[in-house]
């Protein structure tokens, strides 16, 4: 992390938080270790401000055909084999659109996801994952991506969900302040360490209700590894 990202934290978030994210990087240094923030997202919990999309904008989820034709245009962010493996799990996309065009994206999921090459992530099914968020630079600061996240939803609690399931690495501040101010609820946190080449897993009683935890893929599973709370810059 670069030395001004240290200082605007310092400034942000002060003096403790900012040792809690300068300790974590040292840590992982030596070996690979991660506490993530369990979290929930309600139509009960949601600040209704972040269901006011601007008119020039419209939000749906999209067909497999539309996000195919988006492969060779580099800026989205995904490619054929992502896509397809998405859809052949059942994922589903919801985008933001302006003039025809894709702007913003999440992908959503109701059932185990990879978060990485070799760890997946277990939840309730009456909840909804959600990962790989992306905003195209020329739209990003509008907030697409948190009001995405907010219509998704909307969507999803229509059709019987109980509302979105998340994480969010427990020294990443701006993001967490980001989905507090949403109404995201926090519930419980998963420890995860990695000594020796085998992975050391805890997850706290409070994500039991939820299901939520992580575990090892074995290895030679075929999956697509993705990121669960990605939008890099954040709600």
């Amino acid at each position: 992390m670069e030395l001004k990202t240290y200082s605007d934290n310092l400034a942000r978030f002060g003096f403790w938080k900012t040792a809690h994210t300068v300790l974590h990087a040292a840590i992982n240094k030596l070996i690979f270790f991660k506490t993530l923030q369990g979290m929930t997202l309600t139509m009960q919990s949601l600040d209704d401000e972040y269901l006011k999309l601007d008119p020039r904008f419209e939000s749906r989820f999209l067909s497999s055909d539309e996000l195919l034709a988006y492969v060779k245009d580099e800026s989205f962010d995904m490619d054929e084999h992502f896509i397809k493996s998405a859809i052949a799990r059942k994922d589903t996309c919801f985008g933001i659109i302006e003039s025809g065009q894709l702007v913003s994206y999440g992908w959503y999921s109701t059932i185990p996801t990879p978060m990485s090459d070799d760890l997946q992530l277990y939840f309730d099914e009456n909840w909804t994952y959600m990962y790989k968020g992306y905003t195209k630079p020329s739209h990003r600061g509008l907030r697409l991506h948190a009001l995405g996240m907010a219509l998704a939803v909307e969507a999803f609690a229509a059709k019987g969900a109980k509302g979105l399931i998340s994480y969010v690495e427990t020294y990443n501040y701006r993001s967490l302040r980001s989905c507090e101010r949403m109404g995201y609820r926090n519930f419980g946190k998963i420890y995860i360490a990695r000594l020796f080449g085998k992975y050391r897993i805890y997850s706290q009683k409070e994500c039991t209700p939820y299901g939520f935890t992580v575990r090892e893929l074995p290895s030679g599973d075929v999956h697509t590894p993705t990121s669960a709370y990605p939008e890099k810059q954040g709600p």
